[in-house]
């Protein structure tokens, strides 16, 4: 029984179509309907199809289908994540499909959707073809959906992309879907060619057996993945820490003979979609799990052999998952690193390599990322006074082919690695980016729309070089051009302006647009032409990708390696030669593809060459798209005038100009509206010039101003997307919008161009301003914390005053205690010394203690000048004098005794004579005797007499004679000193200062006893104590 469909069982959800299956037909869904609308980008029978009973899957209920749209890049996730939320909003997708949808548990098998009522099969999704998955944001209003981007077409170049959005009723069930798409993106099941051995006839494509024996092997599958690169530099400061290096658009600037350390973090920035499964482990939808990191490796120069570069000492490094950081310190007194120590023009080198070896999960061998960036050696000394923080940015395309091991293991193998060269985050940052004005020349073109299928208002925006332009001509129009045209053979005729704003004839455009162009036949550009389609073009890669989406919706471009195709590469590679400064930019195919269908080849690059150098459009590509900037100002200003009202909705809906006439202006409305208006506009276009721009954008958004104040913010991008230009495909509203573009008056364009400079020289000068605001704050930041440096050691150092403030006050009472004590000492001192000119025996004391230390002090003084010799003669002097001084004392106790008896006997005689005086009987003889015993004591010597007289002269002591003589005659002198102390040898040793000194000290104390009789006693015992001691 066949199914029967009808077009009312037909359902729209969001960009798809769904056909109900009606009541009796079969439930097998293989066989197409007489009636059914054919998809002609997925194929009717696949040899992917398999019965949903012919593999191990887990099937999830609970399930709407919300449809599915376009989407350039299938491995965007925020363009998934828009869509989903695009279609769970739509009143015609709030409900879907209720179906129930099948995984597979390896990557071999098919997504499977069934029809929640019948359970029969609606569609089937290779796994393998899955491009990206996605789940809604965790708390959003998309938390319960999930989405998958799958490939239609058979080959790259025909592919469309599309993602297809499903919810779930229990929101938490997403997890478990997450889980099961990541499985079967992982696995591969060790028993697939045994399983599949008895189901070749029903698969053949799912049956590619892994070994040799079951037939023709599964080709291998490619992947790709995009690795993100981060490397800064930092060098040691004055501090001891590092600081970042300053970095510009020509490299990294480096001070030679200085330690720096190397941070390179790897981040995947597609396919790296996570999940959190019900285990709580974290897996990677698609992706690549980076193990570990061995090191960073550097070498001066570029195109480095691997075994010429060096390992640096790693400090940190961590990994897990899709990134992993690592960091390395770069000691700048390695030799083999020495190059990086000479500053630059002096040899040094102009590149550095720095490679990272990356151990990633499937891989069997280690991944290595090179990457190559200029760099500028500078003196240690150099100073970088004011510089911003910007790391090197690079992306790695990392293409993997799927393979298998003997055991059915899922294995990858490296095919090539490339790079992107360095990456501006400042300038992938603008507002406005060719980029985000053009479709991605990555992505592929899309397939054209099949003949049998009619045009759709849908959702789906009109492809460029869509529409057919009749040559057809009324007489009387072909007349009046050709009148024209025999006039025209100098300045333009004045019936030109009316006839070509009218249109220009399609079989006469050619013509007329090198016309009006001012293009001479034997222009000598043509012949510039054929040589410079023969040399190298830098963008022949990005030129490649670009001429795939140049209007395929024309015949003439539709044929990969067609003619149209090979004309327009020729053409965009040879103005890319010619323009040096512009080189290629997106926009610039469509234009060049619009002049190829109205003329041969060199004709076309010498209009293009005219209209980019004359006319004034490559002034919009140049110095950072300034002067498009300054024409969207220009624009804005004429909606301000003429369009009051929408310009003031666009500003509550944060609507500006660039989000939809960036596009107009760079290509000339050539990229998105149908060829009659494109052909038209540029008739108009190459007669006025710049003007007409803004004729036509003015005209454009009058005739939709209705239309475009009822919309919100999505809504108004989405008309100027889709809808606009499909409602220009008629020939008669474009010969509409262009009689309303000529009637419009755009007369302040240059009040407007020195209004928008101003503008920006204000700009500049702000930011300037900002600039230097901002290093002014920096530098008032370092001086705040100077200033609280400063302040903290202010606190310390008054702290530390105090302190020596109260030492100062301590010290001084100690120093007035000190004095008192010293002056109190000074006066015992003083009484002391009083008393000791009055005691022989503390004079003495003082004397022997004096004559020691000056002794000992001359000794000290003359030790260093004397010979062994004379110091044991000064000894034996010291020695003698001692002696001397000793036998004197003798002489004085002996003077003394002697004394004291005379003293007796003076007594005793005066008794006598008192005795005889009375008696008067005394003999005669007796009175003789005693006479002469007092006249013998009266003239017998005393001490005096050893004494010299102050006045006598002293002979000067004789030093030079030998120690022999004087041991030989110093028992003699010895034997002399008592009968005749003067004699020379005793006179020659008063010369010695304590001797002499000692003299008269005993000659004041005798002095005084001879006086003071009653104390002789004393000073006798006083005498021989100090003589004993």
């Amino acid at each position: 029984m066949t199914k029967v469909y009808t077009k009312d069982s037909c359902r729209l959800v969001g960009g798809s179509k769904f056909y109900e299956v009606m009541e009796g037909s079969s439930a097998d869904a293989s066989t197409p309907s007489p009636t059914e609308k054919h998809d002609h980008m997925k194929p009717i029978e696949s040899d992917d199809e398999v019965s949903d009973v012919d593999q191990e899957c887990t099937v999830f209920s609970g399930v709407s289908y919300l449809g599915a749209q376009n989407i350039a890049d299938p491995k965007s996730e925020s363009d998934i994540q828009r869509i989903m939320k695009e279609l769970s909003s739509m009143p015609e997708s709030r409900d879907g499909i209720a179906v129930s949808i099948s995984i597979p548990v390896c990557s071999q098998g098919l997504v499977v959707l069934y029809q929640a009522d019948s359970n029969s099969v609606m569609t089937r999704y290779a796994v393998n073809r899955i491009s990206f998955y996605a789940r809604g944001a965790a708390g959003s209003p998309v938390a319960s959906c999930f989405a998958f981007t799958w490939s239609h077409g058979e080959t790259k170049e025909s592919a469309v992309y599309r993602c297809h959005v499903f919810r779930c009723h229990i929101a938490e069930a997403v997890n478990q879907v997450s889980s099961c798409f990541a499985k079967a993106f992982e696995r591969i099941p060790r028993s697939m060619a045994s399983s599949l051995v008895g189901e070749l006839s029903a698969a053949p494509s799912m049956t590619g057996s892994l070994t040799e024996t079951l037939g023709p092997a599964v080709p291998s599958m490619q992947l790709m993945h995009v690795l993100e690169c981060t490397v800064d530099i930092k060098e040691t400061d004055a501090k001891g820490t590092f600081s970042h290096v300053p970095k510009e658009r020509l490299g990294f600037k480096l001070r030679g003979g200085i330690d720096k350390q190397v941070t390179i973090n790897v981040q995947q920035v597609t396919n790296n979609v996570q999940i959190e499964p019900d285990d709580l482990q974290t897996s990677y939808i698609g992706g690549l799990y980076i193990e570990r990191c061995f090191g960073i490796l550097l070498a001066p120069g570029r195109s480095v052999k691997h075994s010429d570069m060096r390992l640096l000492e790693m400090v940190s490094g961590s990994a897990g998952g899709s990134s992993c950081s690592v960091c390395a310190l770069w000691n700048a007194g390695e030799s083999a690193l020495a190059a990086f120590n000479v500053a630059s023009g002096e040899g040094a080198p102009a590149y550095m390599s720095l490679a990272l070896d990356l151990v990633i999960r499937g891989i069997p061998d280690p991944l290595r990322l090179v990457i190559e960036t200029p760099v500028k050696i500078f003196p240690p000394t150099e100073r970088f006074w004011y510089y911003f923080k910007r790391p090197l940015v690079q992306q790695f395309y990392i293409n993997l082919k799927e393979n298998t091991d003997t055991l059915g293991q899922l294995q990858y193998e490296v095919a090539n690695v490339e790079t992107s060269g360095e990456l501006d985050r400042s300038r992938l940052n603008l507002p406005l980016s060719l980029s985000s004005l053009l479709p991605s020349p990555l992505s592929t073109a899309p397939a054209p729309p099949s003949p049998s299928e009619p045009d759709s208002d849908g959702d789906e925006p009109l492809l460029s070089g869509t529409g057919e332009v009749s040559k057809d001509c009324g007489e009387d129009v072909l007349v009046n051009w050709a009148q024209v045209l025999r006039s025209w053979t100098g300045p333009r005729p004045r019936a030109l302006n009316q006839l070509v704003r009218v249109g220009v004839p399609e079989a006469l455009r050619g013509e007329v647009w090198l016309r009006l162009a001012g293009i001479d036949q034997n222009d000598k550009l043509m012949e510039t032409y054929r040589t410079l389609i023969s040399k190298d073009c830098p963008f022949e890669a990005v030129i490649q990708r670009d001429i795939a989406r140049t209007f395929p919706a024309h015949d003439f471009f539709r044929e990969a390696g067609g003619l149209g195709q090979d004309s327009l590469l020729r053409m965009a590679r040879a103005y890319a030669v010619y323009d040096h400064e512009v080189g290629y930019c997106q926009g610039l195919s469509f234009l060049a593809a619009t002049l190829l269908l109205h003329m041969p080849e060199e004709q076309a690059f010498c209009l293009l060459v005219r209209l980019m150098y004359g006319y004034g459009l490559r002034e919009l590509y140049k110095d950072g798209f300034e002067a498009l900037y300054m024409r969207l100002h220009q624009l804005d200003r004429l909606m301000e005038e003429q369009l009051t009202d929408l310009r003031a909705h666009f500003l509550e809906l944060g609507v500006e100009t660039h989000m939809f006439a960036s596009q107009w202006f760079l290509t000339v409305f050539t990229a998105r509206f149908p060829l009659p208006l494109v052909y038209h506009i540029l008739d108009v276009f190459l007669l006025q010039g710049m003007d007409t721009l803004f004729q036509v954008a003015l005209a454009l958004l009058s005739r939709s101003k209705k239309d475009l104040l009822t919309h919100d913010f999505e809504g108004v991008l989405k008309y100027f997307r889709v809808t606009l230009p499909k409602k220009c495909r008629a020939e008669e509203s474009s010969r509409q919008i262009v009689k309303l573009a000529c009637s419009t008056k755009v007369k302040r364009l240059h009040k407007y161009q020195l209004e928008y400079e101003k503008l920006v020289k204000e700009s500049a000068e702000k930011e300037k301003i900002n600039v230097e605001l901002e290093r002014l704050k920096g530098i008032n930041t370092q001086l705040q914390q100077d200033k609280d440096a400063l302040e903290s050691q202010l606190i310390e150092a008054r702290i530390a005053l105090d302190e020596a403030r109260k030492d100062v006050s301590h010290f001084t009472g100690v120093a007035s205690d000190y004095r008192e004590i010293c002056a109190r000492l000074d006066r015992q001192l003083h009484t002391l010394q009083e008393y000791a000119k009055d005691c022989v025996n503390c004079s003495l004391k003082l004397a022997q203690k004096d004559n020691k230390e000056e002794s000992e002090q001359e000794g000290d003084e003359k030790e260093e000048g004397f010979s062994d010799t004379e110091a044991q003669l000064r000894q034996r002097v010291r020695d003698l004098e001692l002696e001397l001084a000793q036998v004197k004392l003798a002489h004085v106790q002996a003077q003394c005794s002697n004394q004291e008896l005379s003293h007796q006997l003076n007594s005793a005689l005066n008794e006598m004579q008192t005795a005889m005086n009375q008696r008067q009987s005394v003999a005669p003889w007796l009175v003789r005797t005693l006479n002469s015993i007092m006249e013998a004591t009266q003239t017998r010597p005393t001490f005096q007499t050893y004494v010299p007289s102050t006045n006598q002269e002293q002979p000067q002591l004789n030093r030079q004679g030998s120690f022999t003589n004087i041991q030989s005659n110093s028992q003699a002198n010895l034997n002399r000193r008592v009968s005749d102390p003067y004699s020379p040898d005793v006179v020659r040793r008063k010369k010695d200062i304590n001797a002499k000194r000692h003299s008269m000290l005993v000659e004041s104390n005798l002095a005084k006893e001879a006086k003071e009789n009653n104390r002789r006693s004393h000073d006798v015992t006083s005498i021989k104590k100090l003589s004993m001691g």
